[in-house]
């Protein structure tokens, strides 16, 4: 068990128990870059300059949390990239349902079978909904179109 006092202008502000882990696995870098670790057994006063307080001088690995490493990295600019293909995704089939509703409106037998008007529906409510998903803007989260409009429009 390895208890930490974070510092703030020289005085203890919190004492941070961080039991059976390495106190890098639970807090980000920057956030344990203003903690020192206190010896077994002595006490932490909240409000107290640090230094009072005898640490243990220790050396942190350079690790990140294991929440941290597998949260994927974002850039500013892969937000909006997403949001351009999925707006391109969107354009692109927007043709489809024109064309499908001028036909079913002119009373003629329509190019798209009803099944596939439907996944079309589907695909395109899933774009307009991926932004609002926790996955976004991961690739591998986007939405996938219907394999018969990923031959169509060749995005194969």
């Amino acid at each position: 068990m390895a208890i930490y006092a974070r510092v703030e202008n020289g005085v203890v502000v919190e004492r941070i128990d961080a039991g059976e882990y390495a106190i890098c696995e639970l807090f980000a870098p920057s956030f344990v870059e203003t903690m020192v670790r206190v010896l077994e057994g002595q006490e932490v006063e909240i409000g107290a300059p640090i230094s009072g307080l005898p640490t243990v001088a220790e050396e942190l690995p350079a690790q990140q949390s294991r929440v941290v490493a597998q949260a994927p990295i974002v850039t500013e600019e892969e937000p909006a990239a997403a949001l351009v293909w999925r707006q391109a995704s969107l354009a692109t089939t927007e043709w489809l349902v024109t064309r499908h509703r001028d036909e079913q409106d002119l009373g003629r037998g329509t190019s798209l079978k009803p099944t596939q008007y439907l996944e079309l529906l589907e695909y395109r409510q899933a774009l307009r909904d991926w932004p609002d998903s926790a996955l976004f803007p991961a690739l591998n989260a986007r939405p996938l179109a219907p394999a018969w409009l990923a031959i169509k429009t060749g995005e194969q």
